[in-house]
């Protein structure tokens, strides 16, 4: 499983992928597959269905402070405006910042993935206007409205709301980026195969975990186990995990996953390539650490793992 908490640099290191094996339009298929307004994968379409540009505040407002970010969000639904203004958007943000602690490279159209909202918006007859960053910056901010209400102006008077939120007050934890995850395995998957979907989990496993290879190099099943317990940990799912090591050989048993827990709780559909976001990148790990890996068991229901890390 990759946790929800490490999803950001996944997301940047597909995009990497796709573009770099097939082409940037190949990016621009994803991110339609991701972002197409069926009520299936992202889910702001469901608010704005539900509450017309209202939704816009509501949906932004769970995320937003889930993903723990630094920013403002303004709605005038009299007027017809939403205005969201990022002071520090947590998703560029944590690339910039695995960049210089871990070396991975943002994917240079990373922030243009947020164009692909407009879909949904456009289904229900809304309109936006988009300021993107800077390659370096995390600061951008967006202007939602609705055509027959709007009048050109931003006016900031007694019918508009304020919702203001600070990285230092929230917790970064956004269990919904699971979903994400899983839709792109299945694009992956059902568009290139199985065998290219471990040539993206290998690639993701070797840059994003190159320390954690480093140091099972010369620390063994230690640095793995202390890689996984903070997954579980982060996940808010030390239940769920048990941990054996003899020395020789090191077990881990997984009572459930939390990622396929919550996209059985959210009606979404786990799909076959999921489990691989567990086997190919442990194998990966163990094998560019010159470790052996067995999975031995996997429940597709929930998520129960059992695999063994081996001395070679």
């Amino acid at each position: 499983m990759i946790s929800c908490t490490e999803f950001i640099p996944a997301y940047s290191e597909l995009f990497s992928f796709l573009d770099e094996r097939y082409g940037r339009d190949e990016v621009d298929r994803l991110w339609y597959f991701l972002f197409k307004p069926d009520g299936k994968g992202i889910p702001l379409i469901n608010f704005i269905e539900k509450e017309g540009i209202r939704g816009c505040l509501t949906y932004w407002s769970g995320t937003l402070s889930e993903e723990a970010s630094d920013c403002e969000l303004y709605l005038n639904e009299k007027a017809g405006w939403y205005l969201s203004k990022m002071q520090h958007c947590p998703s560029k943000g944590r690339l910039l910042e695995l960049k210089e602690k871990i070396g991975i490279t943002p994917y240079y159209d990373y922030c243009l993935h947020c164009a692909c909202y407009d879909s949904a918006l456009e289904k229900v007859g809304l309109k936006r206007y988009k300021i993107y960053p800077k390659a370096d910056e995390t600061a951008c901010s967006s202007l939602i409205f609705d055509p027959k209400v709007f009048r050109g102006g931003v006016i900031f008077d007694e019918n508009t709301e304020t919702r203001v939120f600070k990285s230092s007050e929230q917790e970064y934890f956004h269990p919904d980026f699971h979903s994400s995850m899983n839709m792109g395995l299945c694009y992956v998957g059902q568009t290139h195969g199985t065998a290219v979907v471990r040539d993206y989990l290998t690639r993701y496993a070797k840059n994003v975990y190159a320390k954690v290879i480093a140091n099972a190099k010369m620390r063994g099943f230690a640095a793995i186990e202390d890689l996984i317990r903070s997954t579980y940990l982060l996940e808010k799912a030390e239940d769920a995990l048990s941990i054996k090591n003899d020395g020789t050989k090191m077990t881990v048993t997984v009572a459930y996953c939390p990622a396929v827990r919550h996209l059985r709780a959210t009606g979404r559909e786990v799909c076959e390539w999921f489990p691989l976001s567990t086997e190919a990148v442990m194998q990966t790990i163990a094998r560019e650490a010159g470790l052996g890996f067995t999975m031995l068991s996997y429940d597709e229901e929930t998520g129960a793992a059992k695999y063994t890390f081996t001395k070679e």
